[in-house]
């Protein structure tokens, strides 16, 4: 299809290729619509996880990247002779594109888009959101960063910096602060400002006493306390308390390093009922 030619609002990414667990040193891989692995994203997730990015990290990259692949079949352009006129117009149908659902939306089709009266969080409708096209553009830019140190890919990266970043990395860095990476990609939407979000006292009163347990009541009164992630959370065992300083030990998601966070005076009470319990059930 040609860049000039190129209508986005009549382009619709066709079902082909599906992403699909694998036993193997990838844990996830990019299938083609003849079931058949997608080299080129398999050679990339292999360096990827060599990196020691995470399982899930590995599946993220590779939904994005199956987009990508169905974006490339239908502007017919080969993934290795991209230019940046392909990701600018990629990212312009991400804006505008309805995202594809097995099925229509029931019960939720009266709260999409709309926020939340008590949460105040609002409900996600079927529209590509600016962090997921962040992350796309992220995603891609690794992607061919690779593939362009193996000399096998584009000569130039087709997901480009912002001109006001066109200059020498790290040029008036402040060695006494981490580096930032390499600088705001050109196609990146702005991200506006989330609400803080907050629950009145006697809805989160509601909340509490329904709770029909003290583990539950734990592991809320902990999430709360220091807004720690639920994968996190529910990985917590009991050496990982620390009743004098009132911390808790959790390994962070995405850098797996283990890190102490402060809990409040009742998340430590609740855990203390809980464990009383579970004390008392294996005595029995």
């Amino acid at each position: 299809m040609n860049e000039q030619s190129r209508d986005i609002r009549t382009i619709q990414l066709p079902p082909w290729g599906r992403v699909a667990a694998d036993p193997g040193v990838v844990p996830w891989l990019v299938l083609d619509e003849k079931g058949k692995v997608v080299q080129p994203v398999r050679r990339f997730l292999i360096d990827f996880i060599a990196r020691d990015n995470r399982t899930g990290s590995v599946r993220s990259y590779a939904y994005d990247l199956l987009r990508w692949w169905r974006w490339l079949r239908v502007v017919d352009v080969e993934w290795n002779r991209v230019t940046s006129a392909e990701v600018r117009d990629f990212v312009l149908w991400l804006r505008a594109a309805t995202k594809p659902r097995r099925s229509a939306r029931t019960h939720s089709a009266l709260t999409a888009g709309t926020t939340n009266p008590i949460t105040k969080k609002t409900y996600l409708d079927d529209r590509y959101k600016p962090r997921t096209i962040r992350h796309s553009n992220a995603v891609l830019r690794s992607f061919y960063d690779f593939w362009i140190e193996t000399g096998s890919g584009p000569l130039v990266n087709p997901v480009p910096l912002a001109r006001s970043d066109r200059r020498r990395a790290h040029a008036h860095h402040n060695p006494l602060e981490p580096y930032r990476g390499e600088g705001r990609l050109r196609y990146n939407p702005k991200v506006p400002k989330r609400r803080p979000r907050q629950m009145p006292d006697e809805r989160w009163n509601e909340l509490f006493t329904a709770l029909r347990s003290n583990r539950d009541r734990a592991i809320l009164a902990l999430a709360v306390s220091n807004g720690v992630r639920a994968s996190e959370l529910l990985g917590v065992r009991e050496v990982d308390l620390d009743w004098g300083d009132q911390l808790v030990r959790v390994v962070r998601k995405g850098t797996l390093a283990e890190q102490w966070l402060p809990a409040s005076p009742e998340a430590f009470i609740w855990i203390r009922f809980y464990l009383q319990e579970l004390g008392n059930h294996l005595c029995r």
